[in-house]
């Protein structure tokens, strides 16, 4: 056989792999289930910053300089970014990995800490060459990590203890010690702050760019593993078969104990490892109380990624641009720090109420069928729908240029009345046109009523009420065209 005939026997080989894996792509994406998981997060995440808006608002708060801080911190530092991002990764798919077992892990910051330590004393106690020291940081954590989750997952698994209880009171333990350790034993001789020596160089990950460390890296190939492991591997198979009926897995032969007792280690190795990557490209040496909440942000990431491997990834990069954000906000004196913490919680709370989401979620998808059968008639709804949707947000942000309280509830009203065209475009109502004209009305009754004061306000408002007002108008002449050419058509 010539060499010729071996290339061109291969090639379809490779061709077919991109096919398979196009097509696995394009299936994730196609697939309605996966849609509606992305809508629902997207869907409480927007929700969750209208509040937030409001919250400012009231406040008395510049929330539209606050969001434009927040999205050019996100931009600018983006190397900070992917260093907040790091660890929540880890707790993430710490969570969601027991998630899959049906086991809520609550611990993953008690077992960032125990990993965070045991890579400590390994980077600055033990001696080893350049390629190796990290790694060996990185094993002994996870090996400090998977023993500190063995424990609550042995219990719940042949004593019924329930994991909830241990791993959070595990944590508490974890937090203590490794304080009392930093203020005693290991604490660095002549320092005021608890912490230990700096780890050797030799054990430090490698700087990509400013802020950001070869740790990001490291997170995605875990995340990759994982993915593989839950979806590829017997184990991971058996995991998701006790997490979706552990009676029936039982009846099949898999071993469940066994598999929940392993879930919850390995979920205790993956925090162990996020602490050893923070210790090595971040801070270098183990502090007192270090962490910033990345194991109790970790369960809000999992959430939010619906425990999937790629999904958790996504959810903690989000995370880490807000908390980048977050602190440009502050820095500029627009917003305090904690509003970003307000968001993290709304949005839990709006996926844990998914009913809101679904009917967003399914009120869009039928539109979006529509729009594949006839674009030129979805236009004018599209259009309106976004008209309405951007002098909502535009208006209620805008709110923070005026100190009058009557003009406040105003505005408020205004933005209420333009989610409702919002609403009412997308399920083609002809009420939407009306809606949208009364929005404009109100925006332009503000102008008109603020001429004499600041004409920044008269602009941003005039411009808003002018720009309803015209896209009603045009847009209730294309709709009622439309329809009378179509017989009536939806509306």
């Amino acid at each position: 056989m010539t060499i010729e005939t071996i290339e061109v026997e291969q090639e379809p080989e490779k061709m077919d792999f991109f096919s398979r894996l196009r097509k696995s792509i394009a299936d994730r994406f196609n697939d309605p289930s996966s849609q509606r998981q992305v809508m629902w997060a997207l869907g409480s995440i927007l929700m969750a910053m209208i509040i937030a808006t409001v919250m400012m608002v009231i406040a008395g708060y510049d929330a539209l300089l606050a969001w434009i801080a927040l999205i050019r911190g996100m931009i600018v530092r983006w190397d900070r970014t992917l260093l907040e991002a790091t660890p929540l990764v880890f707790t993430g798919l710490s969570v969601g990995l027991a998630f899959k077992c049906g086991l809520f892990n609550i611990g993953p910051e008690g077992q960032l800490y125990v990993g965070s330590m045991v890579a400590a004393l390994t980077g600055y106690l033990v001696a080893l060459p350049i390629g190796i020291h990290p790694i060996a940081c990185i094993a002994v954590a996870a090996g400090a990590g998977f023993l500190w989750g063995l424990l609550p997952g042995i219990l719940k698994a042949y004593r019924g203890a329930h994991e909830v209880v241990t791993t959070m009171m595990m944590s508490y333990i974890a937090i203590n010690l490794t304080s009392w350790l930093v203020r005693g034993p290991f604490k660095e001789p002549n320092q005021m702050v608890d912490q230990t020596p700096d780890l050797l160089t030799s054990a430090w990950l490698p700087t990509i760019y400013r802020e950001a460390t070869v740790g990001i890296l490291v997170a995605l190939f875990i995340v990759f593993l994982v993915d593989v492991f839950i979806n590829k591997t017997v184990i991971g198979f058996e995991m998701r078969a006790v997490g979706l009926n552990m009676d029936a897995a039982e009846y099949s032969g898999i071993n469940a104990k066994r598999n929940m007792a392993l879930a919850l280690g390995i979920a205790g190795a993956l925090a162990g490892i996020g602490g050893a990557v923070e210790m090595q490209g971040n801070l270098h040496r183990f502090e007192a109380n270090w962490s910033k909440g990345y194991g109790w942000d970790g369960i809000t990431v999992a959430v939010l990624g619906n425990n999937s491997p790629w999904g958790i990834l996504l959810g903690a990069l989000l995370f880490g641009a807000l908390r980048t954000g977050g602190r440009e906000m502050q820095r500029y004196g627009f917003a305090p720090e904690e509003i970003i913490a307000v968001v993290q919680g709304l949005v839990v709370l709006f996926i844990a109420a998914p009913r809101i989401i679904e009917y967003v979620s399914k009120t869009f998808t039928e539109e979006g069928q529509r729009v594949k059968v006839d674009r030129r008639e979805a236009a004018p709804f599209l259009l309106g729908a976004s008209i309405a949707l951007a002098g909502t947000v535009f208006g209620i942000a805008g709110v923070t240029l005026i100190a009058n309280m009557i003009f406040l509830w105003v505005i408020l009203l205004g933005g209420i009345v333009g989610v409702y065209s919002f609403m009412k475009f997308l399920v083609r109502d002809q009420a939407a046109t009306n809606a949208l004209l009364i929005e404009g009305l109100i925006w332009l009754g503000v102008a008109a009523a603020m001429f004499s004061g600041s004409m920044l306000v008269v602009g941003v408002f005039g411009v808003l009420g002018f720009m309803s007002i015209v896209g009603a108008l045009v847009l209730r002449g294309m709709i009622r065209e439309r329809a009378g050419t179509q017989g009536g058509g939806d509306l």
